[in-house]
């Protein structure tokens, strides 16, 4: 069956060369274009949409209103927002209400490039309902104590680049946020950015510190609900792994990059465990008791209850944001690696058009075959005092 995409663009013009790029698109995709918020929402009410791109000045209700309205009405659409104008401010106020941000007008390799991000033809078939929730999230909870860090940090008049890149890079819901923000940014870049550092080179101290203290992108763990796994765990967990990666890396001699990119997949890889305890606490209870009980990996007792294991629920959510599609794949099969040679990568449709006839890599030469093993192994080491039921 073929998804749906909904464009809401003004101009005219724009809406025909959207429909002459189309056609190598057609077989996967069917494209309804309009031009005013009302039509998009009578549209929407009429036939099931997957993706709505939505021009961010529009006459009337403006395109972030209406993104924010479709979230609301069917959370479980994917929200992207487009201006010619693509100032950073106006990045950062688009990702509020949208998914991700694309510069308009559209080229063939950007539209092609959204779509497999946002619309994986392969993607597991977890439950609608799950789907729903990841799509409507907009930030993850990061650690208290380093929030408040960095918030300290950015408040100082000193505030520097490297003390946020040193605070953020701890945290694996300030490094996801942070990444969708600058591959937002830069998304005309023949190269996803998968470095905090160079994130925060890139999207300049000033604007980080708006992001920390105006806009907000980043929350931290408010306790209200008890967590099935404490966040410090989580945190504590995935920081070693990351660091072991590092240096497991370092030790391979694969260069700066390949060393980052090592660290980023090892510290993001368990990231869908922390959506599912933040927002499933109860059910993810559920799967721990299971586990224990039926005496199966966790990974088993989360396909159990929600149909979809957390390394699914993270590769969604990080391709949904944009993020590094090597890094996406070394999450979707950090339990699994040899799945990623049985199916040739089942994520793969995340992966940016240029990137298509190469084997996804952190690093020039190097097949992801070697990070997923690597991260396999690292998350059952008892780096960190875990409960046994985090592997």
């Amino acid at each position: 069956m073929r998804k749906r995409a909904l464009f809401v663009v003004p101009e005219a013009s724009a809406g025909a060369s959207l429909r002459a790029l189309w056609a190598p698109l057609s077989d996967e995709w069917e494209l309804a274009v309009v031009a005013t918020a009302a039509e998009a929402l009578s549209c929407l009410g009429t036939s099931p949409v997957d993706v709505i791109v939505s021009d961010m000045h529009l006459t009337g209700m403006g395109g972030l209103q209406l993104l924010a309205e479709v979230r609301r009405r069917a959370p479980r659409v994917i929200c992207i927002a487009s201006s010619a104008c693509a100032h950073r401010g106006l990045i950062l106020s688009a990702l509020e209400a949208a998914h991700q941000f694309i510069p308009a007008p559209f080229t063939a390799e950007v539209v092609r490039a959204m779509l497999v991000q946002t619309g994986p033809s392969e993607a597991p078939l977890m439950e609608e309902s799950l789907r729903t929730v990841i799509a409507g999230i907009r930030t993850l909870p990061s650690l208290p104590q380093l929030y408040q860090e960095l918030v300290v940090a950015m408040e100082a008049p000193t505030a520097s680049a490297a003390d946020a890149t040193r605070i953020i890079s701890q945290d694996m819901a300030m490094v996801t946020k942070l990444l969708q923000v600058v591959n937002s940014a830069f998304f005309g870049l023949r190269r996803t950015i998968a470095s905090p550092a160079h994130a925060v080179a890139l999207l300049g101290i000033d604007t980080v510190k708006s992001l920390v203290l105006s806009v907000q992108v980043f929350a931290q763990f408010d306790g209200r609900a008890a967590m099935p796994i404490p966040l410090e765990s989580l945190w504590r967990h995935s920081l070693a792994v990351g660091r072991s990666a590092r240096d497991i890396a370092k030790s391979r001699d694969i260069g700066s990059i390949g060393v980052e990119g090592a660290f980023m997949a090892g510290l993001l890889h368990d990231v869908g465990q922390l959506v599912l305890v933040a927002n499933f606490p109860g059910q993810y209870g559920e799967v721990l008791e299971y586990a224990r009980n039926q005496r199966v990996p966790v990974c088993a007792a989360e396909k159990a209850l929600f149909n979809a294991t957390h390394q699914d629920v993270g590769a969604y959510l990080l391709g949904l944001w944009g993020l590094s599609n090597a890094i996406v794949e070394a999450v979707a099969y950090h339990h699994d690696p040899e799945a990623h040679l049985r199916e040739g990568g089942r994520w793969r449709p995340f992966m940016r058009p240029m990137q298509w006839r190469r084997p996804p890599t952190l690093w020039p030469g190097r097949s992801l075959g070697y990070v997923s093993p690597v991260l396999h192994l690292l998350s059952f080491l008892p780096l960190c005092r875990l409960p046994a039921f985090t592997s």
